[in-house]
């Protein structure tokens, strides 16, 4: 199949492919290896300038109310780039913001605005609801006041040392509801782990922290568990695009080296045993990219699977792993230096691959929220009409 893009599409993608030409790249990715955050907050502002953290955003509160499709189209350019930026948790957290904001205070106006130019680092920390019990790692909100007082934690958050404030989703005794927690809150602590390529990974604890509702509430009981459910699924196909460009990128890299590394007279791209390799790459990453963007069109069209993003996000963790180790051993033995390029791909990749979940989990957690959706399809409550799909991004 054939990925068929609109106008604005392509001139998006041809954008990000240009963006990460100049900012992107091993080079700029070895620099920032040993910095403090993992990534450069220069480079963020000129994503947000472009426009990536705001494609979400809903037009009412100014955003580009564009779909995870194009949002997707970007980070594929920036994974292929080895950019470490959290521009997937930042769109994220942005959609959130301009969603659910109409019902609250002022604070949140603001949190939007410094959020979408890259200002302030707003990380989503969300729990997947069909997490079965004993697993789950629950924050609960209790009223205080004109606020509530937030107990519990949350472990594996990307970036957290970096983050200038969490969105969180805190069960209450009336339902779930989602919040902002400013990291300098009293009560909030953060405890990091750096990861192979360079970034680093929180556990955040909340102790009685409070919190004034009207100013950081972005939605109430009637709406939080929903909107944090469609803000995490988005998260987790932005990480997948992300994959999808570290693998096209690592082959690309490996392919080239064939082309020019000769062994017994002739180049080893030129050895069977290889061309193989290659084509069963080169089949990963395309079934990759068809299932990422079928699903990405189905969620921007209004009929999306919670269980196809499982199932996306499991196998673009397996693919990735699976492609970049395959170039590893196609470079032989100069792929495991640290000099040389092939090695900055593989370990990218198995950060992303773990992040949000690794593919083990994500498989699990398809099965159940298949089940979830088949019960719902034949319950005895009468099944709403689905919206008119839109057309498929795919031609046949």
């Amino acid at each position: 199949m054939e990925l068929v893009l609109t106008d604005d599409q392509r001139l998006l993608k041809e954008s990000a492919e240009k963006l990460v030409e100049r900012c992107g790249g091993a080079d700029a990715h070895r620099k920032l290896r040993e910095s403090e955050t993992g990534f450069d907050s220069e480079r963020l502002g000129i994503i947000a300038e472009a426009g990536w953290l705001s494609l979400m955003v809903p037009e009412k509160a100014d955003g580009l109310g564009l779909g995870i499709t194009d949002l997707a189209l970007a980070l594929e350019q920036a994974g292929r780039g080895l950019m470490t930026e959290p521009v997937s948790a930042l769109a994220a957290s942005a959609r959130a913001v301009g969603t659910g904001r109409a019902a609250t205070g002022a604070g949140t106006e603001q949190a939007l605005n410094s959020l979408v130019a890259g200002e302030n680092i707003l990380l989503p920390v969300l729990q997947d609801p069909s997490k079965p019990e004993e697993n789950r790692e629950r924050v609960f909100a209790e009223h205080y006041h004109y606020g509530y007082q937030l107990t519990g934690k949350r472990t594996g958050v990307p970036y957290a040392d970096a983050a200038d404030g969490f969105l969180v989703d805190a069960n209450t005794s009336d339902g779930t509801i989602l919040i902002i927690v400013p990291k300098d809150t009293f009560g909030v602590s953060v405890d990091i782990s750096r990861s192979v390529d360079g970034t680093a990974h929180g556990t955040i604890e909340f102790a009685e922290a409070t919190l004034m509702a009207d100013e950081l509430l972005i939605a109430g009981v009637k709406q939080g568990e929903a909107l944090s459910v469609d803000i995490y699924d988005r998260l987790i196909l932005g990480v997948s695009a992300e994959m999808l460009g570290v693998m096209e990128q690592a082959l690309e890299l490996a392919v080239a080296y064939m082309q020019t590394r000769e062994q017994f007279g002739r180049p080893i791209g030129s050895f069977q045993a290889l061309q193989h390799r290659a084509v069963n790459d080169h089949i990963q990453i395309e079934l990759t990219r068809s299932l990422l963007y079928q699903v990405c069109s189905a969620i921007d069209g209004g009929h999306g699977s919670r269980a196809m993003v499982a199932a996306v996000k499991a196998r673009a963790s397996d693919a990735v792993l699976s492609v970049t180790k395959s170039v590893i051993q196609m470079h032989g033995a100069i792929g495991f230096t640290d000099e040389y390029d092939a090695g900055l791909f593989l370990r990218r990749a198995m950060t992303l691959a773990a992040q949000y979940g690794n593919a083990t989990e994500h498989r699990e957690r398809y099965v159940r929220l298949s089940q979830i959706e088949a019960e719902t399809e034949t319950g005895p409550k009468k099944r709403r009409r689905r919206k008119k799909p839109k057309k498929s991004i795919f031609a046949t």
